[in-house]
């Protein structure tokens, strides 16, 4: 208890000092003025485009675990995505990740390991649905570049040097879904410039590639990628609604470029909630391309309330109807190979 609570302490030490500086320097009157002034219609739509992304993230869980849990059904993983979520929410340290195999499991009657490793593999098809939104930022972004302000200006000069270095990642992810053999060959080729931790990245690279065995059919990788692009498109969408909610004039690769951001930002040691670094990122992003800081502000605590209530909400009846308790995920997850939260 006392080692997990040491483990939290920077995070929210970080969490305090960005939501005091986000509070400190704001003109209440202005940032009241441009709340009440959200329309709320479209800030429940929102929140409803927003929460559609849980019903993609079961449909990919589903897609990738097709060949070990090919009767899982689409409503039970439903259920165990929207608790795992709502854990991240509530609990430290990504919490809800490490509960949503056992999740997984407790709703298909699937062993609880191979569903550690698709969780892996969905952060994979993360990382390439969030690298297609950059490159529908590039594509998106305005012509007159230098009218638009220094950032996109710069995100047009080095973005698509970007984009080749993600052009790249996902070839040798392709490679390694269908080619195992020789993707191993080129990466054993590749791994004595790694130094001491040779031994650990090589593990880990196997355990990927043979992770990735659910989508080696090009029908489940298609599906799979798909769904990878529509789930951050679909928050890239809830964004831009929402600025249209605050009248804010941006373009649509502001909502894609705010998405992105937010990915990022969510990577940080922070407290439970993503309070503080997630509105500071949302100000920031909003005041570098050109908007005021009170509704920059003001949009930022609209759409974490977006982001986190309902899920955090529906989660919360979910666990309650379920009968669940933090005991008994912690028992049975552990001994599986995972650390409990």
């Amino acid at each position: 208890m006392k080692t997990a609570l040491l483990r939290l302490l920077p995070g929210i030490a970080v969490s305090v000092g960005f939501l005091a500086w986000f509070l400190y320097s704001a003109h209440w009157e202005e940032l009241g003025d441009a709340l009440l002034g959200a329309r709320p219609g479209l800030v429940v739509l929102s929140a409803a485009v927003l929460f559609t992304e849980f019903f993609i993230r079961a449909l990919r869980w589903k897609v990738l675990l097709r060949p070990i849990a090919p009767a899982a059904r689409l409503g039970r993983l439903f259920v165990a995505t929207v608790i795992g979520m709502s854990l991240n929410v509530v609990l430290p340290f990504r919490a809800g990740d490490l509960a949503r195999p056992w999740l997984g499991a407790r709703e298909t009657g699937t062993p609880v390991l191979p569903l550690v490793t698709v969780a892996v593999i969905e952060r994979v098809f993360d990382i390439i649905g969030l690298f297609s939104i950059f490159c529908l930022m590039l594509v998106l972004l305005p012509e007159d570049a230098a009218a638009q302000g220094p950032l996109v200006q710069n995100l047009k000069d080095y973005g698509s040097l970007l984009g080749v270095f993600g052009g790249l990642g996902l070839c040798a992810f392709l490679l390694m879904a269908f080619s195992r053999a020789q993707s191993r060959r080129v990466f054993m080729t590749l791994a004595p410039l790694l130094g001491p931790l040779r031994a650990r990245v090589v593990q880990l690279y196997d355990g990927l590639s043979e992770g990735l065995e659910s989508v080696r059919s090009p029908r489940a990788l298609a599906e799979a990628l798909a769904l990878s692009w529509l789930h951050w498109f679909n928050g890239s969408l809830s964004i831009l609604v929402l600025f249209h909610a605050f009248s804010l004039d941006l373009p649509p690769a502001a909502a894609c470029f705010t998405s992105v951001a937010i990915a990022l930002g969510a990577a940080a040691p922070q407290a439970p909630g993503f309070v503080g670094v997630f509105h500071v990122i949302i100000e920031n992003t909003l005041t570098l391309w050109g908007q005021p800081v009170s509704p920059s502000k003001a949009f930022a605590i609209v759409f974490w309330g977006v982001s986190f209530l309902p899920i955090t909400l529906v989660g919360a009846l979910l666990w309650w109807r379920q009968g669940l308790s933090l005991a008994e995920i912690r028992g049975s997850a552990a001994p599986a190979g995972t650390d409990a939260p």
